[in-house]
């Protein structure tokens, strides 16, 4: 759902702003460490709890300030009233907030607050290991399946326990003790991540025709163990080696998948350039099945687009997403570099930061 309007405190280099923003697009005009991806990661950190630039939270809170805090109001829907979002960390813990009272959990915030991400970094997606893959398919699995953040903490918590006693329980029969629940989750999430997996793929091929020409797409899901056997069975041969490794070496934790265009492996037949349109196409599918299942947009955030792609890539991808029921946060030097026709926008609004203060632009 759309962010009406925002109030970031005490982030990186960003002292205090607020923004009534536009449900359209929203550009973010200035020069380098003007603010730009700060703004974008404090939305991001309200929205996953986490940064996408360090691990290290106290990174992110401003020198002069002993904390950070984050405010949105998010749209609700056509008969409800806004929902307040707030965030707050001061060093050593986080408090997440609803409209004013505490939330359950951050999955209550991310669920109000959903949100993508297109940076420099994004090609990690293709070219790092499995588990960016898996957390972009459980982005979208958590947002299209109520279950799956009980099915997933169901998981997690078996396959902790499996763990833990392969390395210290020298008998079978603790293992045997958790095996059984951890095989029954395990099912049910191989069910959910399968079925969001296929709905992707319909929802890619559009995308890729659009902005890469491509006619045949196929994502392949890799659940984590062998397709012809059951878990139960992988994990009873795997005892002795898994303890001996002292860790559970095969079932979701270790999912995948992998893009064939006509047929052929993305990372042979595509070139650098058309890699990173393969990229932002995934994120374009994926936010095209957010709207196609809630029936309201997500929020896109798109950092430094004009060092991505060429001048022709990029005018075909910012058509595109000037078609699509997006909010759309984009970064950039300057309005020439994105080169945008703005009589595709029905709403925008233009800002300019210049060492974490901001301007509206009201032309």
């Amino acid at each position: 759902m759309p962010l009406v309007s925002l109030e970031i405190s005490g982030f990186r280099n960003i002292k205090a702003l607020k923004i009534e923003c536009a449900a359209g697009l929203n550009v973010l005009i200035g020069a380098n460490a003007a603010g730009k991806t700060s703004f974008l990661e404090a939305i991001y950190f309200l929205s996953r709890g986490r940064s996408f630039r360090t691990p290290r939270m106290r990174d992110m809170i401003h020198h002069s300030a002993r904390s950070l805090q984050i405010v949105a109001r998010v749209q609700g829907g056509v008969r409800s009233r806004p929902v307040v979002a707030g965030m707050a960390y001061n060093g050593i813990r986080s408090k997440v907030r609803l409209n004013g009272e505490p939330a359950r959990s951050l999955a209550e915030l991310t669920a109000q607050l959903p949100v993508l991400l297109l940076n420099p970094d994004s090609h990690r997606l293709l070219d790092d290991g499995p588990q960016h893959r898996r957390r972009f398919l459980d982005w979208g699995v958590f947002h299209a399946e109520a279950r799956f953040l009980q099915v997933w903490r169901r998981y997690q918590a078996a396959l902790r326990q499996r763990n833990a006693a392969l390395r210290t329980d020298p008998s079978q029969r603790a293992l045997q003790a958790w095996e059984g629940e951890l095989v029954a989750a395990a099912e049910q999430l191989d069910t959910l991540r399968h079925a969001f997996c296929q709905a992707l793929a319909v929802e890619l091929v559009p995308v890729l025709h659009t902005v890469l020409g491509v006619h045949t797409v196929a994502l392949d899901y890799q659940r984590g163990w062998p397709a012809e056997r059951s878990l139960a069975a992988v994990l009873q041969d795997d005892a002795v080696t898994d303890r001996r490794h002292g860790h559970t070496r095969r079932g979701p934790h270790r999912a995948d998948f992998s893009v064939r265009l006509d047929g052929e492996p993305a990372a042979i037949c595509l070139s650098r350039g058309q890699q990173k349109l393969l990229i932002i196409a995934l994120m374009l599918a994926q936010a095209r099945l957010y709207q196609a299942q809630h029936d309201h947009p997500c929020i896109m955030l798109i950092d430094d687009l004009p060092a991505e792609l060429d001048s022709d890539n990029r005018q075909r991808v910012l058509s595109y997403l000037g078609e699509q029921p997006l909010q759309l946060f984009i970064t950039t030097i300057s309005e020439t570099a994105l080169a945008l026709d703005w009589n595709v926008w029905p709403q925008v609004r233009r800002f300019q930061m210049t060492h974490g203060d901001i301007q509206e632009v009201v032309q």
